[in-house]
């Protein structure tokens, strides 16, 4: 299949209404010529997201983000650029022609191209005697070949050097590999950092490999069990779900996310052919991982491990997600310490029946809170009453009305007296912490110019015409870089669309986010020759201003009085200029 062309790109483009898509995943309301909606990008209280389907583009004039159909389900879905164009031509029926390997991230390609290159020795691997032992010793734990592969599950041999020597045979520096975490360095000595044991791929939200977990396979008992790669600048455990990018079309087909605390639990649950999981990069959900699973806009289950600290996770991470809006419940395993060691002992199906009966996490926490109490005597009774309150203050009036009702009936205590316990109890509020008012820095004259000039240049070429002909140049790189692509855009093109010209950048991600900052910044711009011209003079003006402090500098520092008199009279003639 030939690489997919601009041309079939700016096809799906312009045949999807981004109205029509957004519309998918956002409540949009008409207002005027434009659409609007709640911004998903920000913690936004009142409509600040505006969709235009005159010129095909979105904006939230809040959080400064912006662009087409395909950068909106960039963003939206957490997916790279292919993936946002499969999932526009899905959408609108479009059988994809060409190919979209041809685009890449960009920002840390070598970075990329390093990990895939591992990811394939590791799952080479596989092919040797270390192989051969470590697929028995997963295929003892249920795993079977399809999943290996599925997951490009590897093997690191022991061989104390054998990645390292291979990737600067490819020109990769020992920094470059250090980095990602590869490779340790101990004084002299370089050494690989997984040897011997089965090898993990960890992607990101995107289906990029980004780490490894290294398990023992051989019964090591001086060795950690598990080992994972350090945080590097493209590895943020933070930022990630485990298996979020192969799970995401099942969980829309289930309706449900299944989340477990172990990579291992992950592979075992899909294994046994429950696709819809993803587990945590440790116990705690970070903000962005909330984020993630909120976009899913599906029930949330959580499953995590049958000890003391998975309890407490259970716990303190379903308060965040109710917290955060999104429908949470609980599986609570019996007679194992994890959902891989439950299935092995009792079965699939046995897991699928706690599945279905999930509790909802209000219901799993008014017995979480009765632990370690005896409800017959007052005292724990009134603390149990007391911390059941202090927890469900932050939950709509209805469901406090519930809680009350059962509580009350199922403990003979007046209704009204909890109520007024409610009213009586201090209320933890989700206090918002207040925004500080960022000091933003002041955008200069000479900046505003050049933002206008450049988005006006992408709604029309007569304004590049202008540009050519009266400007042709603006002081920094990225300005400069920014107008040249749109010069060549409309000579390739004979003519230049402001959301087609946002898909010709999307792989240069500089260039993307600038140009996304330029449509925000000129919201109000309308299509006008005469404040064209004026951006152009004022750019002129300044231009010439900075020459002038410049040759200033110049003459002061200069020595050769001859050299000095020469500035000076050019100086004398850019005067009269201005």
């Amino acid at each position: 299949m030939a690489y997919i062309s601009e041309e079939e790109l700016n096809n799906i483009r312009s045949n999807a209404d981004i109205v029509d898509v957004i519309s998918d995943y956002l409540d949009l309301k008409q207002r005027g010529r434009n659409y609007v909606a709640v911004c998903p990008f920000h913690d936004d209280h009142s409509p600040s997201l505006v969709v235009s389907r005159e010129r095909q583009m979105f904006t939230c004039f809040t959080c400064k983000t912006s662009g087409n159909v395909f950068s909106f389900i960039m963003k939206y879905e957490n997916v790279s650029f292919p993936e946002a164009v499969q999932i526009v031509a899905k959408k609108i029926g479009y059988a994809l022609k060409g190919n979209l390997s041809n685009f890449k991230e960009s920002k840390y390609k070598k970075e990329y191209e390093i990990m895939d290159f591992a990811t394939k020795y590791y799952c080479n691997n596989i092919n040797t005697a270390s192989g051969i032992k470590a697929i028995k010793y997963l295929e003892d734990r249920g795993i079977t070949k399809d999943i290996i592969k599925e997951f490009n599950i590897g093997v690191s041999l022991d061989k104390k050097e054998d990645l390292y020597n291979i990737l600067l045979k490819k020109n990769y520096s020992l920094e470059e590999i250090s980095d990602l975490g590869l490779v340790n360095k101990i004084n002299l000595n370089v050494y690989d950092t997984f040897i011997n044991r089965i090898m993990i791929p960890i992607e990101n939200l995107q289906g990029s490999v980004v780490g490894f977990t290294g398990r023992i396979y051989n019964g090591e008992q001086d060795m950690a069990k598990y080992l994972n790669t350090k945080e590097t600048k493209i590895f943020k455990k933070g930022n990630i779900l485990f298996n979020y990018h192969n799970a995401r079309n099942s969980i829309r087909e289930e309706k449900q996310v299944i989340v477990v605390e172990g990579n291992m639990d992950a592979i075992t649950l899909s294994s046994k052919g429950i696709k819809n999981v993803v587990a945590l990069m440790g116990v705690a959900l970070s903000e962005v991982q909330i984020d993630t699973l909120k976009k899913l806009k599906v029930p949330i289950i959580l499953m995590l491990d049958n000890d003391a600290a998975g309890l407490d996770a259970t716990v303190k991470n379903g308060e965040l997600l109710r917290k955060a809006g999104v429908d949470t419940k609980v599986v609570r395993l019996s007679d194992a310490k994890d959902p891989d060691e439950y299935i092995r002992a009792k079965g699939v199906d046995a897991l699928r029946d706690n599945i279905k009966h999930a509790l909802s996490f209000l219901d799993f926490l008014l017995e979480y809170l009765k632990q370690n109490l005896d409800l017959n005597n007052i005292t724990d009774l009134k603390k149990y009453i007391n911390s059941v309150i202090s927890h469900i203050n932050y939950e709509d009036d209805l469901t406090k009305q519930l809680i009350i009702s059962k509580i009350s009936k199922e403990y003979q205590i007046d209704e009204q007296i909890l109520i007024g316990e409610i009213n009586l109890t201090p209320q933890k509020k989700i206090v918002k912490k207040e925004e500080t008012k960022e000091i933003k820095p002041k955008i200069s004259k000479y900046h505003k110019a050049v933002s206008k000039i450049l988005y006006m240049m992408m709604l029309d070429n007569k304004y590049i015409t202008i540009y050519k002909n009266k400007l042709g140049y603006f002081k920094e790189k990225i300005e400069r870089v920014v107008a040249s692509e749109i010069v060549y855009y409309n000579r390739e093109h004979g003519s230049i669309n402001i959301a087609d010209f946002i898909t010709y950048i999307t792989s240069n991600e500089e260039l993307s986010n600038y140009v996304s900052n330029i449509i925000s910044e000129n919201k109000n711009t309308i299509d006008s020759v005469s404040e064209f011209n004026d951006c152009i003079d004022a750019v002129l003006k300044i231009l010439k201003e900075d020459e002038i402090k410049e040759l200033r500098d110049k003459i002061v520092k200069e020595l050769d009085v001859d050299k000095k008199v020469e500035l000076m009279n050019k100086l004398m003639d850019l005067k009269k200029d201005v």
